[in-house]
């Protein structure tokens, strides 16, 4: 046998056997168990070229649109139950636009305010902080004042010490309503604030030298003055008119 019809022989084997592709496209079936069958197929298609080119011609012809069944690559006409890919792509915008998506990658909502939901939780997670917040805030209130009532019990507590009304440590005692506040100006617009039966003069930062005034949300607030032992303090929110 001469060298060349060795060689053709080489060439023909590299091209019909033993294939393997960079599949990256995930077109396993042209690589598949078939194509070690070579003898077995009276056709001797199996592990060929022939074979994978067919395969991968079926499938490019059902991407690009064989009428009437598909038609996913066609950019002017849609087939009925199915949407060419521009089509899709504006959907997929579409909805990144409806839920305040920053667009392709963007795995977390960024929300503008967080009194109640935790910043760059999911949506799920946001609406379901909202509606405890909302039970918490309104609830059995609803149209009604809300009221909160703290007692001193402890020892005194410096001027222009912040208070969570809700939460404000060891040496209180509190009953009432859970009470929230959104910012400055519903705090000193919507919440009365008794220092011993007596309303004070709300402020809205420290700077305002009134009584008593905002610190943060969701309830922090802080008086001009020291409270003392068994000094009692009330808070009232009123509902939004």
């Amino acid at each position: 046998m001469s060298p060349r019809t060795l060689a053709i022989q080489n060439q023909m084997r590299s091209t019909t056997s033993g294939i393997e592709y960079d599949d990256t496209m995930n077109l396993a079936l042209a690589e598949e168990i078939i194509n070690e069958a070579f003898i077995s197929d009276p056709t001797q298609v199996s592990g060929t070229l022939i074979m994978d080119l067919n395969f991968l011609r079926t499938a490019v012809r059902d991407i690009k649109g064989a009428s009437p069944t598909y038609n996913w690559f066609d950019p002017v006409v849609a087939t009925s139950g199915l949407i060419t890919l521009a089509g899709a792509r504006l959907e997929i915008s579409n909805l990144q636009t409806y839920t305040g998506s920053d667009g392709d990658g963007d795995t977390t909502p960024d929300y503008s305010s967080t009194v109640y939901v935790t910043q760059n939780g999911s949506l799920e997670q946001a609406i379901g902080e909202l509606d405890a917040a909302l039970v918490a805030v309104s609830g059995s209130q609803s149209g009604q004042i809300a009221k909160a009532k703290l007692i001193r019990t402890g020892g005194q507590v410096p001027k222009d010490t912040t208070i969570d009304i809700s939460t404000p440590g060891a040496g209180w005692t509190v009953t009432g309503d859970t009470i929230v506040w959104t910012d400055a100006t519903d705090f000193v617009e919507n919440v009365s604030v008794f220092h011993n039966g007596i309303l004070q003069l709300p402020g809205s930062s420290s700077s305002d030298d009134n009584d008593v005034y905002f610190v943060a949300t969701p309830d922090s607030l802080a008086f001009e003055f020291i409270i003392r032992h068994n000094d009692v303090i009330q808070v009232w929110k009123f509902p939004p008119v």
